[in-house]
Parts: C-alpha cells; sequence; structure tokens
C-alpha cells in the first residue's frame, strides 16, 4: 500500500458542526496549505500577521504530506488580512463565538492509495455497519526512536535527551545535521544547524551543564508532547487487548509499537476508555509489561492530561472507486480520529 505519492493524492477538509456567522467574538479564516505541518503554517501566518502564535486558535493538526484546509481565528479586535502564498492561502469566512477546536465536527477526506485491489467487501460492510476501533495512527508516534518511547527513559537524563535528538528521515537537512553533530558530543559546532529548546540544551551542555540540568530548559508543550505518545501507545494497546479477549473473528495489523487487532463482527467494547494518567489503575497490567509501576510518573503528573476516548468511530459517506494499480476513497470521520486507521482495515490487516 503506497498513499502520499502527491499533495493531491492526500486530501482533508475540515466540517464544521453549523455555518459561520455574521458577528462573533472570533474572526475566522480558511487555511489551505501543503507541504507544511500545521504548526509551520501558524509561524509563517504569525508572522506575516504580526501576532503572538499563540493568539492564532486552530482545531487540529494536519499533516504535511497532503493538500488540507483547515479553520483557524483570532479575536475579533485584531486586524489581520488574507493570504496568498504559492502553498498557503489564508482567506476570511465569517465569524463565530465558539473557537475552532470547539465548532470542528468532522475530517473529510479523499484519498489515493496506490499498489492495492480493492477490499473484501466484508471489511467494507463492517466499516459501514459497526465503524472501526479509535486506534491513535503512526503520525502519533513520530518521536519513537530505536523501538524506544522517550518518556519511559525520563528518569534516564542522558538517554532522554539522546532520543530527542535523533534525527527522523522527514526532517530537512539542516536539522538531522544539527542532531547528529549534537550526539556526537560535538556541541558547538551543532548549535548554527539548531534552533529553540534544543539549540538552548547544546549551549547549556557546551558549557558544561550536566544532562540532568539540560532537563529544565525542555518546555512544557515538548514534555506535554512526548507524554501523550505514550498515552496514545498504552490506549491503543489496551483497546487492542480488550478486542481479541471479547471477540473472535479478528484481523491483525503490526505497527512500529505491536500489533493492533480489528474485529471483523459486532464486539462488546465500552463506549470510551480513560487515558493513562498516574491515577489510572486500569493500565497496570500493561505497565507491568514495561516493566514500570505508575509511582513512576508522580513527577511528570503536570504534564498527563486526563480525557477519555471513544473505543470506536462510525466512517460516514463511505465510497471506493478503482482505478488501475490502486483505489480511491472518500470517507468522513470525527475530528481526532485517523484516516490511515481505516486504510490500515482496508488495505493491511492481516488473518
Amino acid at each position: 500500500m503506497r498513499i502520499k505519492s502527491s499533495y493531491r493524492d492526500f486530501k482533508v477538509k475540515e466540517v464544521l458542526k453549523e455555518p459561520l456567522k455574521k458577528e462573533g467574538k472570533f474572526k475566522f479564516f480558511l487555511l489551505k496549505k501543503r507541504g507544511l505541518e500545521t504548526q509551520e503554517a501558524l509561524e509563517e501566518i504569525s508572522k506575516r500577521w504580526k501576532v503572538e502564535k499563540g493568539k492564532i486558535l486552530y482545531g487540529g493538526l494536519k499533516d504535511k504530506q497532503g493538500e488540507t484546509w483547515q479553520y483557524v481565528a483570532v479575536p475579533r479586535e485584531l486586524k489581520v488580512k488574507e493570504i496568498k502564498l504559492k502553498n498557503l492561502t489564508v482567506a476570511f469566512k465569517g465569524f463565530h463565538n465558539l473557537t475552532p477546536k470547539e465548532l470542528l465536527k468532522a475530517n473529510h477526506f479523499e484519498i489515493k492509495v496506490y499498489g492495492v485491489s480493492p477490499p473484501e467487501e466484508r471489511r467494507v460492510l463492517q466499516l459501514k455497519e459497526e465503524g472501526i476501533p479509535n486506534y491513535y495512527g503512526e503520525q502519533r508516534f513520530t518521536p519513537v526512536r530505536e523501538g524506544k518511547i522517550p518518556i519511559l527513559h525520563y528518569k534516564e537524563p542522558k538517554e532522554f535527551i539522546r532520543l530527542l535528538f535523533k534525527p527522523a528521515g522527514w526532517e530537512n537537512s539542516k536539522s538531522r545535521k544539527g542532531k547528529r553533530l549534537f550526539l556526537e558530543g560535538k556541541f558547538k559546532e551543532a548549535l548554527p544547524f539548531l534552533k529553540g529548546w534544543r539549540r538552548e540544551v547544546a549551549l547549556y551542555l557546551l558549557r558544561g551543564g550536566g544532562h540532568k540540568g539540560a532537563l529544565k530548559l525542555i518546555p512544557k508543550e515538548e514534555l506535554e508532547f512526548q507524554v501523550n505518545v505514550l498515552q496514545s501507545f498504552l490506549f491503543n494497546s489496551l483497546l487492542s487487548r480488550l478486542i481479541r479477549e471479547r471477540g473472535r473473528e479478528s484481523l491483525k495489523f503490526k505497527y512500529k509499537l505491536g500489533t493492533l487487532i480489528y474485529p471483523l463482527e459486532e464486539v462488546d467494547l465500552p463506549e470510551s476508555l480513560p487515558v493513562f494518567t498516574p491515577k489510572v489503575e486500569l493500565y497496570d497490567p500493561l505497565l507491568k509489561e514495561l516493566g514500570i509501576t505508575r509511582e513512576y510518573f508522580k513527577g511528570l503528573s503536570p504534564f498527563f492530561h486526563s480525557f477519555k476516548r471513544k473505543s470506536s468511530i462510525k466512517v460516514e459517506d463511505l465510497s471506493l472507486r478503482e482505478f488501475k494499480g490502486g483505489c480511491r476513497l472518500s470517507f468522513s470521520l470525527p475530528k481526532g480520529a485517523y484516516a490511515t486507521n481505516v486504510l490500515r482495515f482496508l488495505f493491511s490487516a492481516v488473518v
């Protein structure tokens, strides 16, 4: 299975719960982008609007490798203009009293998949009638290196920082070079290629600081993100285990952190599951398998967000069309659900 050969092959459009209005606390714009992460687009918008990035509100993060449409908003009193660039446009659409996150209902996908045959009818019926487990997608696990979840090594400062500096193939060459130099202990040479907190960490170590002290330079947002990677992994693991225990017929999909189970029948699951926090006992058996307990995370408690996630989700407006060498799909998912999860089930999961 191959997707995202071109940005035109993967399109995502946000769907709002209700239309925008002529009046409201927030001024809404439709951001169309390609070849940019949402955060990269927001940085560009912030620079051109001369508005702090934190004041630009959005509903969700959208993929870099695709053509995406999403809503951003600012308080109505801010005077900002439309933007039109080659890979980014921002067009005014109206007002609302809710933020984009509160107003977002779903995402509509149009995806071209190469190297596949049309999926079995049974899988299509399962999607339409029963939905699909609400697993987190591979995108959530980009920080995983060498099969390790970085936050599980937080109490080993040198190893934790090493994992945070491991280069990824999708990063630009400058960033990869800076990280490689850092990992070689060449902190001075790495400085011109690093930015933000990573540059601060390199400078701190260059001046003789230790790895334990360097942890204080890692921003709250990064630690929250790393914690969320762990929460996502544990949620996937727990949900997969429940389906294995309660279902009879299922499919398997191996990903970088284990095996996910997809049922081919209706399975009795709780409507939602709490994500892991140091207060939730539900995940204790999984933690035991990792060789840790909830006590390990006491110092990290401020970085855990407590919420529940639906166990399964419905796939709406599903249509499939075959073309030579692949299949074209169109469907909608509730916010927070992953299109790649649907593709796994249809084309990659096996008996």
